[in-house]
Parts: C-alpha cells; structure tokens; sequence
C-alpha cells in the first residue's frame, strides 16, 4: 500500500491526476493494476487516500500553530512560515498535490476538489483570524485587508513549491524560511494605520473568463 501512494503521488505530481493510469501506477510501484485496484478500488480512492496524507502532513501541523492561543499573533505566523518550510522538506508531495487537484479538478464537484477547498479555505481562515488579532493589537499592518493578506500568504507558499517544481530546485529550507521571514514578517508589520476599504466591483471568477473565451 506504502508502494502503491508512493508512486501515485509522485505521478500525479509530475504528469497530473488525468494524465496518470492505474497501470502506471503498479508498474511504478512493481505490482500489477489489480493490486492498485484490490487495495484502493479506483485512481481515486488512492488520490483520497493521499488527500488523507495532506491532512496530516500538511493541514493538522498549520491549524495546530494558528490556533495556539499561548502564542503571540506574530509568534504564530513565524511558526507558521517555518514549519511550511519543514513540511516542504519532508513532504513536498503533500504540498504539491493539493494544488494539482485545484488546477485539474477546477469547478468539479468531485470529493477530492471538494476536500482540496475545504482545507484552503480552512487555513485562510485561521491565518485571517490571527492577522486579525495581529491588527487589532497593532502588531500587524490595518490598512491592508486581513483577507487578501491570507490569501497572499497562501499563495506565495503555492508559488514557492511551483518554482521549486519548475526547475527542479534543491529546497534549501534554512534560506528558505530565512527569506520568508524576512519579506512576509517585515511586510505584515510595516507602519499601520486605519483601515481603508478600498471600493471596487468584484471581478469575474477564473473559470468564468475561461468559460466565456469558449465562445469567442
């Protein structure tokens, strides 16, 4: 079974959740498609099963330092960006397949698209909720939204493991972390004032544009 989600991951990782069979994946892992069947039923139940992983490897770790209330805002969002880089050494899997699943499973109703949301938006809460308590004590910057600084803190994480991917880059995750400490920390705490609103219409969604070039 170990062989099995070792190899599916790292499968979907490199060509994609579409772009992958289950006979690929017992050959990767030296057994035959029906061993992949016999232990997970489909493709899918071994990508939820792998989801499982994120869970733990990735999700449980962030809510746990988000949530400590014996931490101050800013000891936890430094926690929070060191032990991004600890997971990104130990299971760059785990933080990569979630945002493959976001990507090939976009507007889907599937669990896995489902599960993927879920824990993205759990995670932009809890760091909203402690960029907020930051705000209010004065130790994080109000003239920025709460909102759209979580959903750059999740992003950047994204784009780090992308690029990482990208060019095959060794994770250096000492320069890592350094790096993000240095520019997410400073740039959360930079001169605060009150907060401003900035007025503007909502904008369409992604798939909504990518939709609508379907028929032009």
């Amino acid at each position: 079974m170990s062989a099995v989600l070792a190899a599916a991951e790292f499968l979907f990782v490199t060509q994609g959740y579409n772009g992958t069979t289950t006979e690929q994946i017992g050959q990767l892992a030296d057994l035959t498609k029906g061993s992949v069947y016999f232990y997970y039923g489909t493709k899918e139940g071994v990508l939820l099963e792998l989801l499982n992983r994120v869970q733990a490897n990735v999700l449980e770790p962030y809510l746990q330092i988000l949530q400590d209330q014996g931490l101050s805002p800013v000891e936890r969002m430094t926690k929070y960006l060191e032990r991004a880089g600890r997971i990104a050494l130990e299971h760059p899997g785990s933080m990569l397949l979630p945002i493959v699943v976001s990507i090939e499973m976009a507007g889907t109703e599937s669990e896995a698209a489902r599960r993927v949301k879920a824990g993205y938006n759990r995670i932009a809460r809890e760091v909203r909720n402690v960029l907020e308590l930051g705000q209010a004590s004065g130790a994080f910057r109000s003239d920025l939204s709460s909102s759209d600084m979580a959903r750059l803190l999740i992003s950047t994480g994204d784009g780090i493991m992308l690029e990482c991917l990208r060019q095959n880059l060794r994770i250096d995750v000492h320069r890592l972390v350094r790096t993000l400490k240095a520019v997410v920390l400073t740039g959360l705490q930079i001169a605060s004032g009150t907060p401003r609103d900035i007025e503007a219409d909502d904008g369409p969604s992604v798939i909504d544009v990518l939709r609508g070039n379907l028929h032009d």
